[in-house]
């Protein structure tokens, strides 16, 4: 007996959305808002995948800590500024829920060539400086560094951060539940006027599909994909702050920490190539806490909180991956690496416009 003679319930809509993370929920209030028909299928009722740990910086100027990437490349950081004033747009109700918070930021680098490379993203995307600005800063003037430092230091503000948990779970209470169903998505295939999409509680027809799975995105049978989605591993790990002494500054460097409005310190993140393992490690808790400690030495000062994993959907480019990839009305959303809460912004908008195109 085939798999799906054994179904015993099929759901009909316009648009098939797989995957409930911020990208898929982003698409999912874009059609919401053009009153466009569609149903939101993920595996798990709360995911708790990448959109849910992650730091939540939006900052479309400095790539990520400790990955040898000082600045986005600047095709990655044009976008990313657009999303930026996007989420600076937001209505204050939203913003205040998802705590979202602007800070300084001191980032620490080893060379002038750093510094001039960060210089010139900003005057690219930034040139009347509304945003950015950028100064360096005398490192022995920092009351937090002690001793010597071969480290050099940049000013520069504007550096968004959010709570990613909550901003998830606004996005999903942003539309009607009845449009959501906890089912896992196996396979894709083509009849005459539909797409036929095998789950395993359900069989599914939709005129468009639209795989917004994430790391898991290349695992659904029955689609061909020009691009690999493919799975990192990045672990945070946060310390007690119940006093407020940490820096009011972002921190970036090697790695980045943060005060957050929930009282702890992040410390963020490591970059793993370990498959769909998310277990959190000692050998990463070590190598984020010697990271912090170049340049916040007084770190260990602090009582560890806790440490978590979340798997990114990694692309070989920073930019998400956002296409119709075949002509039975099938479509991608996904990638977009350390930088999926930020570019999620904006993805309902670009898909939506490439469906009107099709």
């Amino acid at each position: 007996m085939l798999l799906e003679d054994i179904k015993i319930n099929q759901i009909v809509t316009e648009n098939l959305i797989i995957g409930a993370g911020v990208f898929g929920l982003s698409i999912a209030n874009f059609l919401s808002e053009s009153n466009e028909e569609f149903i939101l299928v993920d595996k798990s009722i709360n995911p708790q995948e990448a959109s849910h740990y992650a730091l939540g910086r939006i900052d479309p100027v400095l790539g990520g800590a400790g990955h040898g990437n000082e600045t986005k490349p600047l095709d990655v950081a044009k976008i990313s500024h657009q999303a930026y004033k996007n989420f600076l747009e937001l209505d204050e109700s939203f913003k205040k829920k998802i705590e979202l918070e602007i800070k300084p930021t001191f980032h620490f680098y080893e060379n002038d060539s750093e510094f001039n490379a960060i210089g010139k993203v900003i005057d690219e995307i930034d040139p009347e400086k509304k945003h950015f600005s950028l100064e360096t800063q005398d490192i022995s003037q920092i009351n937090f560094i002690h001793g010597e430092s071969n480290r050099k230091v940049a000013k520069f503000d504007g550096t968004i951060f959010i709570n990613s948990m909550k901003y998830r779970k606004e996005l999903f209470n942003r539309f009607s539940k009845k449009q959501f169903v906890n089912d896992q998505i196996i396979r894709i295939s083509n009849e005459k006027k539909s797409n036929k999409v095998l789950g395993e509680k359900n069989i599914y027809k939709a005129k468009r599909v639209i795989i917004a799975a994430g790391p898991w995105t290349n695992l659904i049978e029955g689609v061909k994909f020009q691009k690999k989605i493919f799975p990192s591993k990045g672990q945070i790990i946060k310390f007690h702050d119940k006093e407020n002494k940490f820096s009011n500054y972002h921190l970036h460097g090697p790695c980045s920490l943060v005060r957050k409005k929930d009282g702890l310190i992040w410390i963020a993140a490591t970059l793993e190539d370990q498959g769909f393992n998310k277990d959190i490690t000692q050998e990463s808790k070590k190598e984020l806490l010697e990271k912090a400690s170049q340049i916040y030495p007084n770190i260990y000062d602090f009582k560890f909180h806790s440490q978590t994993a979340c798997l990114r959907p990694s692309i070989n480019n920073d930019l998400p991956y956002i296409d119709k990839i075949s002509d039975q009305e099938i479509y991608v959303a996904s990638g977009g690496d350390g930088w999926g809460i930020m570019m999620s912004i904006l993805v309902g908008e670009i898909l939506y416009k490439i469906l009107q195109k099709n």
